[in-house]
């Protein structure tokens, strides 16, 4: 028998949905509320169709770059390239100038997104506002459990009858079982 120590961060997660993301912060539970939030917001701004797909795929997948607690304003590029290098983005619904958008722009100002809208080729301007929109809130929601959170700073009046329903979800213990779970079905049926 090895006397050595063991290190278990060289284990591998057995579920490889749950292997796309960091630990820490912006792990799977928090991906998991931003996706709950999205969802209830989403609802209240009357989406459907493929712009309520893509903002919740966005909403679970946007922070896949962070690494751990880490603050780096590159990681929606790093979570897009991470996504992509897995194979994950599959149909054209998710593999598009708008996702890349909406991954990449999430740590820009509301008051800059016109200026950054010009470096992606894309046609409804009006639509990739609006959804940035949804997920700037959803992220600003969830952002309850730092105590930074600023109802001021959402953009949909919706956004602040979440208030309360954020802070409880935030306290929720949340089984990562289940987590991935409800993950797993949403994606078999948007295939």
């Amino acid at each position: 028998m090895n006397s050595g120590s063991f290190n278990f961060d060289q284990i591998k997660p057995l579920n490889p949905l749950l292997a796309l993301f960091s630990t820490g912060h912006y792990g799977i539970e928090h991906a998991y509320r931003v996706f709950k939030l999205v969802d209830r917001l989403s609802e209240f701004e009357k989406l459907e169709g493929d712009q309520l797909q893509i903002i919740k795929f966005c909403a679970l997948f946007a922070d896949i770059g962070r690494e751990e607690n880490q603050m780096n304003l590159n990681f929606g590029l790093k979570s897009y390239e991470k996504i992509s290098s897995k194979n994950f983005l599959g149909k054209d619904l998710f593999n598009n100038e708008l996702i890349r958008f909406l991954f990449q722009s999430q740590s820009i100002k509301i008051e800059e997104i016109q200026g950054n809208l010009d470096q992606f080729k894309i046609e409804n301007r009006e639509e990739a506002i609006l959804l940035f929109k949804i997920l700037k809130d959803a992220l600003g929601l969830d952002a309850f459990r730092f105590g930074n959170f600023c109802a001021a700073d959402l953009e949909f009046s919706n956004s602040k009858k979440l208030v309360l329903f954020a802070s409880q979800f935030h306290r929720k213990e949340l089984k990562q079982d289940l987590i991935l779970e409800e993950i797993e079905n949403w994606l078999k049926q948007i295939q």
